[in-house]
């Protein structure tokens, strides 16, 4: 049984599930759910508790943080690293040549949890948000919407003071 439901947070072809952290008794449930909404990716922001092949065996590719690829202090805002380690997975998922991929039958979803889905898994949702073109208040409110009690005051601060990388855009130079 799962007490703190999962939450769909959506902006055009992008679609991410926050929720919190699955346990060994809740696994297969959160797997089956995930699997319905099409969720290509599990990132998880904190340490896992459950069996990772039980998602796996889902088709969902799990990004750990005890390889330290995501994780960082709860209640706090992301490391740069982890920002963009983050950022390279949403371009990759749904961006191709700059832009977003055309909109499929089924799109593609990206899953983050960390331990109460309130902190850390929905700021980086946010920052996905705000390099995709919304404005922070903007990210902020969906994501409020669909998941509320999310983001404390420090990360709403640090999402309003964010400066985008342009994590979707490809740098090059022109030589006159």
């Amino acid at each position: 049984m799962i007490s703190n439901r999962p939450s769909l947070i959506s902006s055009g072809n992008l679609k991410f599930v926050v929720m919190d952290a699955p346990s060994d008794e809740n696994a297969a449930t959160y797997a089956d759910n995930l699997e319905r909404l099409g969720v290509a990716h599990l990132v998880r922001t904190c340490e896992g508790m459950y069996d990772d092949r039980i998602f796996e065996s889902k088709g969902i590719k799990i990004h750990v943080s005890h390889r330290q690829e995501f994780k960082f202090t709860d209640g706090s805002s992301p490391p740069k690293a982890v920002v963009l380690r983050w950022l390279s997975l949403v371009k990759n998922t749904f961006f191709e040549k700059r832009k977003l991929k055309p909109l499929q039958e089924k799109p593609p979803c990206i899953a983050i949890h960390c331990l109460a889905g309130l902190g850390r898994a929905p700021v980086l949702v946010a920052i996905a948000l705000i390099e995709a073109g919304m404005n922070p208040n903007g990210a902020v409110g969906l994501i409020r919407k669909h998941r509320h009690g999310a983001l404390n005051y420090y990360q709403v601060k640090f999402l309003n003071s964010y400066k985008k990388v342009g994590a979707y855009q490809h740098s090059c130079c022109v030589l006159l």
